[in-house]
């Protein structure tokens, strides 16, 4: 064994005091649970492999970091506030044995898309409560979060929130209000009386034509058109006579769409540095959406994966429609290299409110 292999192999060994049984099995609950989408193509010993962890810290220099929704980032800084609930729900155990699993690996979290979130909908004191407990459950205690996973504990020994420098979270990201807008349309859209597949193709026409073409939006609303879609926990009260909760369900689904656009736009990050992103979400629907983001398929082959991916969602017909909608579109605009539209915050604002007004206005249809 020469030098390097003799480091890799102290490098990969975990130390006396590793809890590698208890780590596995947390990596192994992870895995099964469908929550983890990587923005990078696992390794073939597996997503959550301990040894490859390792070897890429040890040798490769890369990095990575966790891209949590806000309901597990929500769950984490309750642990650490009031200890683990008596009955532990799926998102819940998700939450816990993933802080367990970075602090064990030395993994990042990045949880600034879900703080600015919960302050968008509930304002930013909460916010910012919220974080100060987020950020005393991920204080480097990684023993003491593997024992509340593995169930050997119920509360963390730090029972206090951090200290932090006041921040104002609650400003709506631009992000945020592009894939509000588009969700807007694709509200007005479900509401009309046009089929599925008619929806699906007239909101990429508007996006082509009106807005700009956003992936993550696109994609979401296209499983949200589907046939086969529970469209209820996508767009939540969409059809309720109180409009306004018909807004704020649409509000929601923004979010979702921008914990999307976050993925890909680190994703590209990636590509750049040795940084690899893994999005966590207890969402199936999110879980279902993200990896077809990350196709990554040459020009002659990209239509033909799109359309395989989407066929679970509709009919093999329309998949392949709605594909070659959207791959036409899209090259276009590559072809073109036309930049994308720069919207200024006043002219956002004006779409919103033009946008809102059809879905204020809906009334359920008599009879």
């Amino acid at each position: 064994m020469n030098e390097l292999e003799d480091s890799a192999f102290v490098a990969l060994r975990p130390g006396p005091g590793f809890p590698l049984a208890d780590v596995e099995a947390i990596a192994d609950r992870l895995v099964a649970s469908g929550a983890l989408v990587p923005g990078y193509i696992p390794p073939d010993a597996g997503l959550l492999s301990i040894t490859d962890f390792k070897l890429g810290q040890a040798f490769e220099g890369t990095q990575t970091i966790l891209l949590p929704d806000r309901n597990l980032i929500s769950r984490m800084a309750r642990v650490a506030r009031d200890g683990v609930p008596q009955k532990i729900d799926p998102p819940t155990r998700i939450a816990i044995d993933l802080m367990a699993f970075a602090q064990a690996m030395d993994l990042d979290i990045e949880p600034s898309i879900a703080f600015h979130e919960l302050a968008h909908r509930d304002g930013n004191a909460i916010a910012f409560d919220e974080l100060a407990w987020f950020r005393a459950a991920d204080h480097g205690q990684a023993q003491a979060w593997i024992d509340i996973a593995q169930g050997r504990a119920e509360r963390l020994p730090i029972a206090k929130p951090a200290e932090l420098e006041s921040r104002n979270l609650a400003f709506p990201l631009h992000r945020w209000k592009r894939n509000y807008i588009v969700a807007l349309k694709t509200a007005e859209l479900e509401l009309s009386e046009m089929t599925p597949i008619d929806r699906a193709r007239a909101l990429l026409d508007w996006m082509a034509d009106e807005f700009f073409l956003a992936g993550p939006a696109a994609i979401f609303a296209t499983m949200y058109f589907s046939p086969f879609a529970t469209k209820a926990r996508l767009f939540k009260r969409l059809r309720s006579p109180d409009r306004a909760r018909a807004i704020a369900g649409i509000r929601n689904a923004a979010w979702d769409i921008t914990h999307l656009s976050n993925f890909v736009a680190q994703h590209k990050r990636s590509n750049e540095e040795s940084i690899f992103f893994l999005l966590a979400t207890a969402d199936r629907g999110l879980a279902a959406i993200a990896p077809i983001l990350m196709i990554d398929a040459d020009e002659e082959e990209y239509a033909g994966v799109l359309a395989q991916s989407l066929s679970g969602w509709w009919p093999r017909q329309d998949a392949a429609v709605i594909a070659d909608a959207w791959f036409t579109r899209v090259h276009a605009v590559e072809i073109g290299g036309a930049p994308l539209p720069k919207f200024e915050a006043q002219a956002i604002d004006a779409l919103i409110e033009a946008a809102e007004r059809p879905i204020r206005s809906w009334t359920p249809p008599k009879g």
